[in-house]
This record gives structure tokens, sequence and C-alpha cells, in this order.
């Protein structure tokens, strides 16, 4: 959306709440939400940070007054109970299905291994076994920090680094509960949603900095460092207590306990104390990669880089089409395919070995038709022993979103939420692990454009065959089906193969700047 079209937006939705939108106005705004996914949220998250001020608004006129707020909404004069309820469901929804997606499994099985890793520490004693920076840490963990400084990275790309003594349950990529001690949460755009909860607390994080203390007693404080966040009171069971939501933005806090919300003693002095700068060590994990930037602008070869040297030339061939084979990237040049046949490369290298983490900008012309949705990128992982994968988007609305990211491998399918036909760069990463204890298991975690969107792979009605094709044995083929004579329409750049899963900061910082970067490089990002 462009700076015009989100104001235009802004006073759609204004005009929708006072009740005074015209059906110029209200047919306009359908057409936006219909051709927006960024309009989506922005007019679900609108209605529901505006439905929780306006229920919040009298207890806050009681209240010794707060810091000025740094979200402003439109003065909407009026309000009706039944669209402030709505709002609190579209919400629900909002998270459950943009945030932990369609493709949310049911079952433990299902359910990926590792939901975060420690990706920092200091002067860390924790009590039962120790742990040390890069650990995975699997969903159910329990982590009881006795004294010390430890940061935890979730495949989200939350980020939360906790003060011991302290003690922290891990319940998904999405979702933590502080039992007692300190945080601190640091959350980016693409992990909007996270939540922390504890016995008297839930809070879902708006896009902010926020920390948060537990006592054992079931008593919790909650200071917002910047943005907002959205807080619900818990009654004694652990349940939601059925008092309205509220939203806390910049500076303001608040105390919940089993009698209720109040105010934060020595407020300004805990501020203080949780805005002070917490330096972590962290550990430099080693990557090999293999690299494509499709920078040539001319001729038919494309060259790769491993860790600095030249190698695994793809081999473009003549295009039948009589069109260049060359286009505008997203960071200079990349390599446009317009339906001639797949072309190949043979790995070498960490690549040859077996690839854990792949990521690439890609570009699929809006709305393409159904028969164009073959693989644009197939290659063999090797972990397990004779897998592989193989790229495109989804042409089976029954399986997910049609148009999203798909991944498919022989044991079935992970498919994203964000609809790739429109026309549009958008950078696509995914991650592979085999747990320790299921050697011919595998778990793939796919992002786009930086957010996690799948994290399990289904079998559906359409998988790949048992074994890994002859024809992916050693070898990357791109733009179409392995040794099929047509091809898709789509433009690739920027693509990378690396030898260890990529962590959710390291592939938002790959998109960012399109620099490949290790992990003490990521320290304060």
């Amino acid at each position: 959306m462009t700076d015009n079209e989100r104001v235009e937006l802004n006073e759609l939705i204004s005009a929708l709440v006072d009740e005074r939108a015209s059906d110029t106005e209200r047919a306009r705004l359908g057409e936006m939400l219909a051709a927006s996914e960024e309009a989506r949220r922005f007019y679900v998250r609108s209605m529901a940070m505006s439905a929780s001020l306006f229920e919040r608004a009298g207890e806050m006129q009681s209240e010794r007054p707060e810091p000025k707020s740094v979200i402003a909404f439109p003065a909407w004069s009026r309000w009706i109970a039944p669209l402030a309820a709505a709002a609190a469901v579209m919400f629900g929804i909002w998270i459950a299905r943009s945030f932990l997606g369609p493709n949310q499994p049911g079952t433990a099985e299902e359910q990926p291994e590792s939901v975060a890793h420690l990706s920092g520490s200091k002067d860390c004693k924790w009590i039962g076994a120790a742990l040390a920076s890069g650990d995975d840490l699997a969903r159910g963990r329990r982590l009881e920090l006795e004294s010390g400084f430890a940061e935890i990275t979730f495949d989200s790309g939350a980020q939360i680094t906790l003060t011991g003594p302290a003690t922290l349950d891990l319940r998904s990529a999405w979702e933590a509960e502080l039992q007692r001690g300190t945080l601190r949460a640091n959350v980016p755009p693409s992990a909007v949603g996270f939540r922390v909860v504890n016995a008297a607390v839930e809070v879902v994080d708006l896009g902010t900095e926020f920390s948060m203390t537990a006592e054992e007693g079931g008593v919790a404080e909650v200071f917002v460092l910047k943005g907002a966040v959205e807080v619900q009171p818990r009654d004694q069971g652990g349940a939601s207590s059925g008092q309205p939501r509220s939203v806390l933005r910049e500076k303001q806090a608040r105390r919940f306990a089993k009698t209720g919300a109040s105010d934060v003693r020595d407020r300004d002095k805990k501020f203080q104390r949780f805005t002070a700068k917490i330096v972590v060590e962290r550990m430099a994990h080693p990557l090999n990669y293999t690299r494509w930037s499709f920078d040539e602008g001319a001729g038919d070869i494309a060259a790769a880089v491993s860790n600095g040297v030249t190698n695994s030339k793809i081999h473009l061939g003549k295009n039948s089409h009589g069109d260049s084979q060359w286009t505008e990237g997203r960071f200079g040049g990349a390599l446009k395919f317009s339906g001639q046949s797949a072309v190949q490369t043979k790995l070498s290298g960490a690549a040859a070995r077996g690839t854990r983490s792949i990521a690439a900008w890609v570009r699929l012309p809006a709305d393409p038709t159904l028969s164009g949705a073959q693989p644009f990128l197939a290659l063999p992982l090797n972990h397990p022993p004779q897998s592989w994968a193989e790229f495109s988007w989804n042409s089976l609305p029954g399986e997910g979103v049609l148009g999203a990211l798909r991944m498919q491998t022989r044991q079935g399918a992970a498919i994203g939420t964000t609809s790739l036909r429109d026309g549009k760069w958008h950078h696509v990463a995914a991650i592979f692990s085999t747990p320790a204890k299921k050697a011919n298991k595998q778990h793939t975690k796919l992002y786009v454009d930086g957010r996690l969107e799948s994290f399990s792979l289904k079998p559906g009605a359409h998988r790949g065959p048992g074994g890994m094709p002859a024809s992916l044995a050693g070898t990357l083929w791109l733009g179409g089906q392995p040794g099929s004579s047509t091809g898709v329409m789509m433009a690739l750049d920027e693509l990378l193969l690396v030898d260890r899963p990529l962590s959710s900061p390291e592939i938002r910082h790959l998109m960012q700047t399109n620099q490949i970067i290790s992990a003490e490089s990521l320290a304060g990002n």
C-alpha cells in the first residue's frame, strides 16, 4: 500500500465507525480490503484496538493521568456495542489465522520439535541441565534460570530476555508463559500477535517492546516501553476473567492480581530499571553457503558464489521465446523465466552435502493461470537421506491459501498464508531440520516476507514419490518441473542455499539488507 492509500483507508474506517460512510465509501472500503492483505490487517487491528480503548475509556477517566499515547486514531464520537464485540472476535480470528496460520497442526506429532533457540546469555546459572548459546528449545520446555540473563529468540521472530531468577514455559513459536521472574520482550512487525501469559494476565503484543514481572502468588505487572500491548485479566483458575480487554500504550503500566487491576507502585523507578540496556554474549555459528545473485544481466550463464569462491554455474541455454532472460531484480538484476523448459546445475560443496536453509526473492505474474503452478525450484536436501523439496505456488484451495508458497516433499506439503500472485517481489525462505530422535522425519518452516507462515508438513491429496527423483540427484532445477519441456512465468533473484538452519532474525536481516551475517552481527538488531 502507498502512503496515500493508507491515509484513504484510515479515513474510510473512521467514516464507517462514525456511521457516516456513504454507499460509495463502503464500496471503496470493500475493494481495498479485498485487494490488499495489508489493508485487511490494518482494518482488523484498528477495530480491535479501538474497541479496547472504548471499553477502557471510563476506567481511564478515574485514574491518574497517563503520558500521552503515541498511537493516534480518529476521534470517533459514537460507538456501537455490537461493533466492539465483533472487533474483538475479528481480532481473535486475525491472530489465529494470520499469525498462527491455517496450517497450524492439531496434534503434538505434527508440531515442530523446536520453537525457539537460546540466542544469547550472560552469567547464566540454570536449574537443571545447563544451556549454551545456539541450543534449540523445544515446544513445552520449561526454562528455570537461577541467575543471570538469557535471550530467547522464537521462530516467529519475537525475542525475550529473561532475568533470573525466573521460570518460563515455551508453548509455541508464538506464545510463552511466565511463571515467575522478569522478562523483556522485543517483537518485530513480523511477529505481531506474540503472547506472554501467566496466572494473572494475558498480554498480546501489537508491535512493541514491553517488560513483565510475575510473582508465584499470581501477581503480574506489565510495562510498555514502546508501542502498545493488549491485556486480558485472568481469574483465579487462569482463564479469561470476563473483564474487557484493554490496551496499554508507551510509558503505561498496570498491576494484575486476583483482586483486579491497579496502578503500579514506584512505576517510574521500575521503568528506569527496565529500559536499561542488557548486553548478552552471542556465539557465532559458521555457515557455508552457495548464492546466485543473477546480476550478470547478459549472456547465458549465471554463476554462484560459495563462501567467496565462484562455482556452480547455471547454463541457461537458448531462449526459444526470443525475449531476454534477464530483468530488473529486487537487488540488482534477476533471472526471468518466460515458460521455457527448466534449467539445471550440479551442486557442489556444502550445497551438495545438504541444504538446511533456502531463501530467495520471487515475483509471480498477477493472477497467473492454474496451469502455471508447476514447481519453480527443486533441489535435494539429503537430510534425511533421499529427501528433496519442490517449491511452487499453491493451486489447491482445499489444502491452503490459493497462490501461497507451497513446498512439496515426499512426506507432504507445507503451505504459507500470503498469496504470491500479485506481480510483486516477495522474500521466501524455508528451514529444514531433522528431529534428534526421529532421523527419518523432517520439520519444515516457511517464511514469507520475514514472517513465519507454516511449520508443518501435511500429507494432503498430493505428495511426492517415495524416493527422490533421479533427476534431482545432486542437481538444482529452476524455472519448471525437472525434465519438463515447458516452465513457469516468473522472476527469481538472490537465491541462497545454506548448510545450517537460519534463525528468524537472520532471515529478516537478509531480507532487509541482502547481507549474509553471522550471529554476533545481530547484536542489538
